[in-house]
């Protein structure tokens, strides 16, 4: 009796035993075997170079900005020439900045000699017109285009303001508005593409109406630290 006791006691206290035991660790809860040599890993993370959002090499703010430009003009009630002439400008921040613009163009209406000679006098009087503007310019957009064999960073501009266009034939304010594409092709010197629409009201041949023409450019533009 006392064995058959003394068996049972030893039963349950290796029961016991085996129950406090903790439970093996799962499968998933064991480091993952490392199987790439470090060396490997060393030279691989030297070759990779770090992707996302980098710092521009090209800060616009507190810098003057001298452009010189030319292109066409659309006339939407003259004939279609060309346009020439340049804008001072200073950025307050890295987005918005001013322009003072001055440009030349002839108006001029190539249907004005069939006119004359149909009613027997002059219906337009042909001149140069001279274009006085000042703009609000907000440039949101950095980007990177890739020319060549080379990558050229570029920001994308909004402007839009108002003025003179001194002509007889223009009455009133000049408005503008419009987009330009700088490409910075070195740490002074960018690349203009613009096109805007100059709205003004114009008188030609006996109609007057609000007209819309549009302008579009190609100038080169210098950017001028000011120490502020």
């Amino acid at each position: 009796m006392l064995r058959t006791t003394g068996v049972l006691v030893l039963v349950a206290v290796l029961g016991g035993a085996a129950v406090a035991q903790p439970a093996p660790a799962k499968p998933s809860d064991a480091p993952l075997p490392s199987c790439l040599d470090q060396t490997i890993a060393d030279q691989v993370g030297e070759q990779l170079k770090p992707r996302g959002v980098q710092k521009k090499d090209f800060l616009k703010r507190r810098k003057l900005n001298l452009v010189a430009h030319g292109g066409l003009y659309g006339g939407d009630l003259t004939s279609s020439s060309w346009i020439a002439g340049g804008s001072l400008g200073f950025f307050f921040t890295e987005d918005f900045g001013i322009s003072a613009e001055f440009d030349l163009t002839p108006l001029t209406l190539d249907l004005d000699s069939p006119i004359n000679k149909f009613f027997g006098d002059d219906r337009f009087q042909p001149g140069t017109a001279y274009v006085a503007l000042g703009n609000l310019m907000w440039s949101p957009i950095h980007a990177k285009l890739k020319l060549g064999g080379g990558i050229v960073h570029a920001d994308f501009m909004f402007l839009a303001g108002a003025g003179r266009m001194i002509h007889d034939a223009v009455q009133g304010i000049t408005f503008d508005a419009g987009f330009a594409l700088d490409m910075f092709v070195t740490k002074v010197v960018t690349i203009r593409l613009g096109a805007r629409d100059l709205m003004a009201v114009q008188e030609i041949a006996a109609e007057t109406r609000y007209t819309n023409n549009l302008v579009a450019t190609l100038g080169l533009s210098i950017w001028i630290p000011t120490g502020l």
